[in-house]
C-alpha cells in the first residue's frame, strides 16, 4: 500500500480551518463538473490559508436528496464491487452502473481540485465516512449484514484503506498533500451490539473493543493524518464497564479528533483538553446553521474560550483548535439533506466563518 505517513507515527495535522466538503448547487441545470468547478473555486478561494476540502456535491432536488458519502466511501474501495439496492449498497461480483456514477463524480472532483489548486501549498481535506461506519451501511449479495461477517468485514476495511492511500496518491500526483477526516458516526453501537439486521427486527453481535481499535489502527497507521470525527465525547458502556472517550481516541491511534460544539457539556469539555494535553489535535464542529451568520464570529469564539477556561485550560491553548463547518455528511439510506439545507446555508458563508473563527482563535 502506498503509505500517505511514515511509521515513526501519527502527525497531528495542523489547527485549521475547513468545511465538510458537502457542496449544494444553486441550479440543478449545471454542466458536468460545473458543481465541482464551484465548490473548488470557493475553497481554495476563501480558504487559501487553511483546509479546502475535496467537493462532494449534494442534489437539492424535489426529493431532498443529499450527497451521498457513502456511495464516496464505496467508490474507492478496491478490488470490490457494489451496487445500489433498496436497501443501500451491497457487495457484488462486478461493477455496476451506480459504481461507475461515483468513480464519475470524483473525477470531477479531483479535476476541479486540480483545476482551482494548481500552485496550492498546503494540504486539501477529504471528508469520508470512518471504516467501521461504512461497515455498518453495508450488505452482501444475499443482504446480509457486512457487520456481521467476520471476514467480509475485514475484507471491506482492508479494501478501504488501499483504496483511500490510493486516492491520497493521486492528490499527490496533483502536487497536494492531504489530511482525511473519517466520520465514524456508530462506534457506540458498534461495540455495544445495537446496531440493527437489514429487517430491523434484530441486532447484530457486538464487535470487542480491541477488534474496533485494530482495525482503526491498522487503517490510519497507511494513510495521511487523520481526524477522527465523532458524534460526541460521552463516555462508552461495553459490557457493563465504562470507557472514558479520550481513552476511545487514544486507543484508535487517531491523529486528532473533531466533535459537534453542541455536543459538548461539562465532561466532554475536560476530556477534549484530557486528549490536546496529550498531543492530540483539537477540532470543533459548528452547527450546519451558524453558516447562515458568517458575521457571528465573537459569539461563537465566546461560546469555546468561556467553557475552556473552565476546565482549567489557558487562553493561548485556544490558538490549538481547528475549525469545522458545513453540512455534515449523509451517512444514511436514502442520503437525505436536513430540509433548512440551502446553499446560502452551507457553502460560502460557512466557510468565511470557519477562516473568521480559526483567525480569532489564534489572536485571543
Amino acid at each position: 500500500m502506498t503509505s500517505g505517513r511514515s511509521d515513526a507515527g501519527p502527525s497531528a495535522p495542523a489547527p485549521s480551518a475547513t468545511t465538510t466538503g458537502v457542496w449544494i448547487p444553486e441550479a440543478l441545470d449545471l454542466g458536468p463538473g460545473q458543481a465541482s468547478r464551484q465548490a473548488a473555486s470557493a475553497g481554495f478561494g476563501l480558504l487559501s490559508d487553511g483546509l479546502p476540502p475535496v467537493p462532494l456535491i449534494a442534489r437539492p432536488s424535489g426529493d431532498r436528496w443529499g450527497a451521498d458519502a457513502i456511495g464516496r466511501a464505496v467508490g474507492l474501495l478496491r478490488d470490490l464491487h457494489v451496487d445500489r439496492v433498496s436497501y443501500g449498497w451491497r457487495l457484488t461480483s462486478t461493477a455496476g452502473r451506480d459504481e461507475r456514477l461515483e468513480a464519475s463524480g470524483l473525477g470531477e472532483a479531483l479535476d476541479a481540485v486540480a483545476e482551482y489548486g494548481e500552485g496550492f501549498a498546503g494540504p486539501v481535506q477529504i471528508s469520508l465516512p470512518g471504516p467501521w461506519t461504512l461497515v455498518t451501511a453495508l450488505s452482501l449479495s444475499s443482504g446480509v449484514r457486512v457487520l456481521g461477517d467476520p471476514g467480509a468485514r475485514r475484507d471491506v476495511i482492508q479494501s478501504y484503506a488501499f483504496g483511500i492511500a490510493d486516492l491520497a496518491e493521486r492528490l499527490r500526483r496533483l502536487g497536494l498533500s492531504s489530511v482525511v477526516r473519517f466520520a465514524e458516526m456508530r462506534l457506540d453501537p458498534v461495540l455495544t451490539g445495537t446496531w440493527p439486521t437489514v429487517s430491523g427486527f434484530a441486532s447484530l453481535p457486538a464487535i470487542g473493543e480491541a477488534q474496533v481499535y485494530a482495525a482503526l489502527t491498522s487503517t490510519l497507521r497507511h494513510l495521511p493524518p487523520v481526524i477522527l470525527s465523532l458524534p460526541d465525547l460521552a463516555p462508552l458502556n461495553v459490557r457493563g464497564k465504562t470507557i472514558p472517550a479520550a481513552e476511545v481516541v487514544r486507543s484508535t491511534g487517531a491523529a486528532a479528533v473533531s466533535v459537534p460544539l453542541a455536543s459538548l457539556r461539562a465532561a466532554g469539555w475536560e476530556q477534549l483538553a484530557t486528549l490536546s494535553e496529550a498531543g492530540v489535535g483539537t477540532w470543533l464542529r459548528l452547527p450546519a446553521e451558524a453558516g447562515s451568520r458568517p458575521e457571528e464570529v465573537r459569539r461563537w469564539l465566546e461560546g469555546i474560550a468561556e467553557p475552556w477556561h473552565r476546565v482549567g485550560m489557558g487562553a493561548a491553548s485556544l490558538s490549538r483548535f481547528g475549525v469545522l463547518t458545513g453540512e455534515e455528511l449523509s451517512l444514511s439510506h436514502p442520503p437525505l439533506l436536513d430540509p433548512a439545507a440551502s446553499p446560502a446555508r452551507a457553502d460560502q458563508p460557512a466557510m468565511r466563518l470557519a477562516a473568521g473563527l480559526r483567525r480569532a482563535l489564534e489572536e485571543a
